[in-house]
């Protein structure tokens, strides 16, 4: 698989269809910076509300069939357990990472300048059809900037 020439991060992947039909997506905002006092916040949308998720994010891209979706990180590592916002039973959740205080709580020293990672958001969604009880996003792609 190829990835589009960027200064930034990018989207790629696809995201798993929940059992209410919708189509969970992460979004970004600021830069990804190992010196930066800025937030980079990586965010969820469009996934079950009031369930626990957490984000995964690794080294390297993967494409592999996961619990009837696809795993677009691969080796993930996990963020803490959190729970989504929004009304339960619905698509309204959201959930969210500053994923720059994670790199500068020093807890993983790989998260270094010019390390690239990807991030994906892992819910549970019981009434999967799949039968897993899981909901998938999208991922994001991006590079440590200094």
């Amino acid at each position: 698989r190829r990835f589009q020439a960027t200064a930034g991060p990018q989207a790629y992947c696809t995201a798993k269809l929940t059992s209410l039909g919708c189509l969970p997506q992460l979004a970004w905002s600021g830069t990804p910076s190992a010196s930066s006092a800025s937030a980079f916040t990586i965010s969820a949308s469009n996934v079950i509300g009031q369930a626990p998720g957490l984000f995964f994010y690794g080294y390297s891209s993967a494409f592999l069939p996961f619990q009837g979706g696809t795993l677009c990180v691969q080796g993930p590592l996990r963020l803490p357990l959190q729970l989504t916002s929004g009304a339960a039973g619905t698509c309204a959740g959201t959930a969210a990472v500053d994923f720059n205080a994670w790199i500068h709580g020093g807890g993983d020293t790989q998260l270094v300048p010019g390390a690239t990672v990807s991030v994906q958001y892992y819910f549970r969604d019981a009434a999967d059809p799949a039968g897993f009880g899981s909901g998938l996003s999208n991922a994001v792609r991006f590079t440590i900037c200094p």
